[in-house]
């Protein structure tokens, strides 16, 4: 299409310089011809596109390619990596925040096992509410020992 393109505007500009070259009865006839071709060549090359040494987002088959969208993408990747981040720390100092008020004023209800380690049975918002699930706990007859801490503590 490039080739008929550029056939179409030398033989327009040709019809052109030679109605001005020559003094015929046809020189009017000669110059529009000459310029209709010459437009029309023009107008081919622009829909043809870029020319074979300039780039082009679009593979041979004019559907767009993916060259140029490495670095694009990369940018986007590390974009969302910093966002992803940033969302993290303040869900970590949100979940600070939270778990701190959640043992503020808070005691546990603890039961020593056999292997001597402490295991949470309870949490309670006042002493004497975990005094009374221990004491409930040890008329049960249990073996095992129960003990009231503060949380977080």
């Amino acid at each position: 299409m490039r080739r008929v393109a550029y056939l179409l505007i030398g033989l327009g500009v040709g019809l052109f310089a030679g109605s001005q070259l020559a003094a015929s009865r046809a020189q009017a006839t000669a110059l529009w011809t000459g310029v209709a071709a010459t437009v029309v060549g023009l107008v081919m090359v622009a829909a043809s596109g870029p020319p074979a040494s300039e780039p082009s987002d679009e593979g041979e088959d004019g559907r767009p390619t993916l060259s140029g969208l490495g670095t694009r993408v990369e940018q986007i990747l590390r974009t969302a990596e910093e966002q992803a981040a940033g969302h993290l720390r303040q869900a970590e100092k949100d979940a600070r925040k939270v778990r701190a008020r959640a043992e503020a004023g808070l005691w546990l209800v603890l039961r020593e096992g056999d292997d001597g380690e402490r295991y949470e049975v309870a949490r309670l918002e006042s002493r004497s509410d975990a005094d009374s699930v221990v004491a409930a706990l040890e008329a049960r007859g249990h073996l095992q020992r129960y003990s009231v801490a503060p949380a977080g503590g």
